[in-house]
């Protein structure tokens, strides 16, 4: 299983649209099973999808203060994407977890033990902040999809993220962060700032996200925006950005394959 982290410390860059719609895109273009863990205690992700579902149920609090196990806090979705529900309690984790050992292992402690064909890809919805839930993010993650603003002050905010991911994940070397442009326009300012992104990613930067009012109205009626409007802007844009993480992990697996056989 492969375990995507979708975080920034700053808000209002997208990010749970991305979360929501990169699992949707997985699920319904890649015919991928898809666990979609919420660990913001906005619980927008929950909300989403399946109504706030973790407002009186078992909740990602729940599994990282480790008195539920994963797979009794699963939800099933209309939209086939199973749910790791958040509510309010987790916000408190921040002050549950000070002094515990290696707490940043919950996480991922959790999801190994899930069965090996349980799913193909856990997407974790970060909050926008470094919370004790975003280390524990960052520990269980093998790719990070930073969404970015196509503005100057979002751009600036990456450098900082950056340092902490290496600081939290002590400069693993097998973390892969991808870019992923978000509320493209058509302005000098935007195309400036993608080309920012394109320079500090690399062949990292996925293709950009555009404004598109189709997205908050799918987040309005509940549905993904596959479901809504398969046919808008964001659909195809989330659709060719999914496509190419795909594409590049699937070639990161060969590529190590054959370094692991030749090593043989």
């Amino acid at each position: 299983m492969k375990t995507i982290a979708i975080a920034n410390q700053k808000g209002g860059v997208g990010k749970t649209a991305s979360a929501v719609s990169l699992a949707a895109a997985l699920r319904t273009q890649h015919r991928k099973r898809v666990l979609l863990c919420d660990l913001d205690a906005q619980a927008n992700a929950t909300s989403w999808l399946a109504d706030n579902a973790g407002e009186n149920g078992k909740s990602t609090y729940d599994v990282i203060m480790r008195s539920a196990s994963l797979p009794d806090c699963i939800v099933k979705t209309k939209s086939r994407i199973d749910l790791l529900p958040s509510n309010l309690r987790t916000a408190n984790l921040d002050v549950e977890l000070l002094g515990v050992i290696k707490f940043h292992e919950r996480l991922s402690d959790a999801l190994s033990d899930l069965p090996d064909n349980a799913y193909d890809y856990a997407i974790l919805d970060c909050p926008p902040n470094l919370s004790m839930n975003t280390l524990n993010a960052f520990g269980a993650a093998s790719v990070v999809v930073i969404p970015v603003e196509v503005k100057q002050e979002a751009f600036d905010a990456v450098s900082h993220l950056m340092t902490t991911l290496l600081k939290v994940t002590g400069g693993r070397s097998t973390i892969r962060p991808y870019g992923l442009p978000t509320f493209m326009n058509r302005t000098n300012l935007a195309k400036d700032i993608l080309e920012l992104m394109q320079e500090r990613f690399q062949s990292l930067c996925l293709p950009p996200i555009h404004q598109n009012t189709r997205l908050a109205e799918a987040f309005a009626a509940r549905k993904t925006i596959f479901e809504y409007d398969p046919t808008s802007s964001g659909a195809m844009d989330y659709m060719r950005a999914t496509k190419e993480l795909v594409n590049d992990l699937e070639e990161a697996k060969v590529r190590k394959s054959l370094r692991e056989t030749a090593a043989d």
